[in-house]
Formats: structure tokens, sequence, C-alpha cells
């Protein structure tokens, strides 16, 4: 009798499951003819001479070398005199570039279309091409930049330059931010100081869009379908220093356990032990969209996450982009004990780096560590934190104007929310706006994002076009 129960159990949320996951998905919409992507050739040649630029920000302002920012701000006067013409600069930071483009409707709140004007250093014995040539070679435009994020500048001005030319005006006024240190997010001279510009003028936004997400193919295993993530919010960011002391000596003699021995042992327990998952707002909201009209299977695994939500986990755990999702993520990054081979440390010293997830704090952070390690000689000490961004809705106008500009540009890809797993400047002007989104017009496999701090970033000729495209699209219709 218990049996047969159960098997009426299982049978009945079974058929829940199916019917609701039959109710909530979408049709699969008909595609929107897709523009033929324009021969923009002048921004290519813009872009290849940006990435010319090394412009390298550095953590010690000092050690910046600014002449580098300021060829680059050069060379896009010269390429777009127009956009030039409509520069604001007073007040806005040495090294920025801001511009202000006049709309028709006085009675609209403006919008900001941001990006970033420094870079990475490199390794340049580690490029098939050298990194700061920006030769355009096999379909692509090589060079570190490339694609983070001089694509954003470049195709951003040109899509104004390419309206001011015909004279095609925008509802809305537009600003357009480019800041010099995102790179080196705790700084001030960038982002921070451009908002603090905007605070000062009053001026709020409808819309903020920055670098984020972009039109990703096999994002998820077992989807045909391309899907463009829009990022709706960031992670927090935390660095912790971990140290320990124990006696120090000759490497001849030597004592154990030593302070590099048991602080590596600590980093190899953080490697190994994680973090409890949960489902943010964001995370939600992502899996909703693609579960309304991507497979069905993942379809049943995404709408049904009160009856599913463990074999996500499971699913999710086996990624570590998808991983990075459903918890805060804890990574070993520096170290340091000895200056030399022959002798042993009185103190060893380490960084951790931090992903934080919803609620989670430096404090909960610190106390999980000293769960997990049990070893009272570990000391951990905060060295920077950022919270995690407020989280912008997907019922907002602006995000919908953002999904369907996608739509038209990439009719194959779905359109979701997701959650950022990287920091932008977009959180510095959080206070600004409420509507703050981060999508890269751009389609790519993950090979191809994978090279965006690593050696032989590019971008392929086509997402020049085909970002110049989308803004000239969101301009149009926001």
């Amino acid at each position: 009798m218990v049996f047969l129960m159960l098997c009426i159990l299982l049978l009945a949320v079974t058929l829940f499951m199916l019917i609701r996951t039959f109710v909530l998905r979408e049709h699969n919409r008909s595609s929107a003819p897709q523009t033929a992507p324009i021969e923009e050739s002048r921004a290519r040649q813009v872009l290849s001479q940006a990435v010319g630029c090394p412009t390298i920000s550095r953590m010690q302002s000092e050690e910046t070398d600014w002449s580098a920012f300021d060829n680059l701000g050069a060379l896009l006067a010269a390429s777009y005199p127009r956009c030039e013409s409509h520069r604001i600069t007073e007040g806005v930071g040495s090294h920025n570039l801001v511009y202000r483009f006049e709309g028709t409707d006085s009675g609209l709140q403006p919008a900001l279309l941001t990006a970033h004007l420094d870079v990475v250093p490199v390794q340049e014995s580690q490029w098939s091409h050298p990194p700061f040539s920006g030769i355009i070679e096999d379909g692509y435009l090589w060079g570190r930049g490339s694609f983070d994020c001089k694509l954003q500048v470049v195709t951003i001005l040109q899509a104004f330059e390419t309206r001011l030319e015909t004279q095609t005006g925008s509802k809305r006024t537009w600003y357009v931010a480019f800041g010099c240190d995102e790179e080196c997010n705790s700084l001030e001279q960038g982002a921070s100081s451009i908002a603090a510009y905007f605070e000062r003028q009053n001026i709020r936004f409808s819309l903020v869009l920055d670098e984020g997400g972009v039109v990703s193919e096999r994002y998820i295993e077992g989807f045909s379908q391309s899907i463009a993530v829009v990022g709706i919010a960031e992670k927090g960011y935390l660095d912790l220093e971990l140290s320990t002391k124990r006696s120090a000596g000759h490497s001849s003699t030597p004592a154990f356990p030593t302070a590099l021995g048991s602080l590596s042992r600590a980093l190899a327990i953080l490697e190994q032990k994680q973090m409890h998952r949960f489902i943010t707002y964001p995370v939600k909201q992502m899996l909703t969209h693609l579960g309304k009209e991507g497979p069905f299977a993942y379809s049943l695994l995404f709408l049904n996450l009160t009856l599913t939500k463990h074999l996500l986990f499971a699913v999710f755990s086996k990624s570590p982009t998808l991983n990075a999702l459903i918890r805060t993520t804890v990574v070993p990054t520096v170290i340091h004990a000895s200056d030399q081979s022959n002798v042993i440390a009185q103190e060893a010293k380490a960084q951790v780096n931090i992903r934080l997830l919803g609620d989670d704090t430096p404090q909960k952070v610190v106390a999980w560590m000293h769960k997990v390690l049990k070893d009272p000689s570990i000391q951990i000490r905060i060295l920077r934190f950022t919270p995690p961004s407020n989280v912008s809705r997907v019922d907002d106008p602006a995000f919908m104007c953002i999904k369907q500009t996608i739509q038209s540009c990439f009719p194959d890809a779905l359109v979701a929310p997701y959650l950022m797993l990287g920091a932008t400047d977009a959180r510095k002007y959080q206070h600004l706006c409420d509507a703050i989104y981060r999508f890269t017009p751009a389609r790519m496999e993950k090979s191809e994002v994978q090279r965006m701090h690593a050696p032989d970033e590019r971008i392929s000729l086509d997402n020049i076009d085909h970002a110049v495209g989308f803004y000239r699209k969101l301009i149009h219709s926001w």
C-alpha cells in the first residue's frame, strides 16, 4: 500500500512538472529579419590604431604611461571629428573622454553608454601576434584591448559619427563616458570621477549600458541556440590576506611545519572546499528566460526549481562558469615567503580573491574560512572589499529595448538576464540610474571570451560590424 502511494505521488509530481513546463514555455518566436552588416572599414581601421596605443593602467597611478591615453584621445578626435565637437572637456577627469549628444525631446531622461580606455598588462613572449600591433589577419583584429574594451569605444563613436554625418538625430539626449582605470577597479580617476561630474550636474539616466555578456555559442551544453546574456547585477569583490608565522632558519636544518608549508596546506583546503550554493534573483531570472525558450529537458529543469534545485546544482557544479553563478568563489592568487631558496621564511603570506554572491559578506567568508581551516595560527585580514551591485529589473522598458535590439541584430539568439561574475565600471553609476545593464554586442565562443585578459586577445571583423549596427539601433530605439 505504501509503495502504491509513493508511485502515485511520484506520478503526480511528474505530471505537475510536465504540465507546468508546457504552460510556461514560449513558442519559438519568429526571427526578425537580420540586417546585413554594413562594411565598416573606418571602424576597423580606427580600432586597429586604437589597439596600437598601449593604455595599460597601473594600481600606482604614477606608474601609468599617461601619454598612451593622450595618444588614444588624439586618435579618436582625429578619426571622429564630429563626435569631438560634442566632447565635454571640463570637470570629467584629465584622462577620461565624455561626450554629450543632444536629443530632440528635452522631456526625456538622458541615457548613458559607457566603456573604458585602459587595458591590462601583457607578456609579449606569449603572443603569436605583437599585442599592440592591431594586426588584421585571418578575419580577426588581434591585440590587447581589441575585445576588452576598445571595441565598444570605437564602435560607439562610429555609430554617433555616422548619425551626425547623416544628420540623423535621436529622441533623447545621450551621454558617452570612457574611463581610464576600469582594470584597476578601486581607483578614483576614471568612472568615479565621471560619475561625480554627473552628480554635480544633477544628471540622472534612464539607461546605463556598459560592457558585459556576449552572444555566446554553447554557453550551456545542449542549447543549439546562441544565448545573449545581459548582466543585470555584479558579484561583490573581496581580497583577503592569509598569513602565518613559524620558526625561521637555514634550509639545511629545517624544523617542521614551516610557515610556507602551513599556509600551503590552508590554501589547498580552500581549493578543496566550496562555500554554500544558492540561487539569486539574477540567476533565477536567467533560468526562467532560458527555460521558456530552450530545449525541453532544460525547461523541465529550469522552470521547476523548487523540485529540481539540487539536480541543477549538480549540473552547474561541473562547469567553472556556471558554478560561479551559484556560489561565492574562493581562489588563492598570490603567495610570498622567502626570497632565497636556502632560507626558511619566518612568515608566509598569501592573497585570496573572493567573488561574493548575494548576501554573503566579508565577515561570513572569514568565519567560513576559520571553520574549514581549523588552524588558529592562520591570520586573516581584509585588504579590499566592494559589495555586490544593485540589481536592475528585467521588466524595465530599458531592458526590453536592449532585448529587442539584440533580437534585431542577432535574431537566432535567446536573450536572458544574468549575473556578471567580474566587476565593471557600471556599478559606479548606480546612484545615478536604476536601469543599469551590461552587454557587449559580439558573437563569441567560450574560447574567444577566455582570451580577454590572456594572450592572443582578438575580435572578429564581423563583430566590429555587428557592434556598430547594434549601437545605431539602440540609439535610435531608446
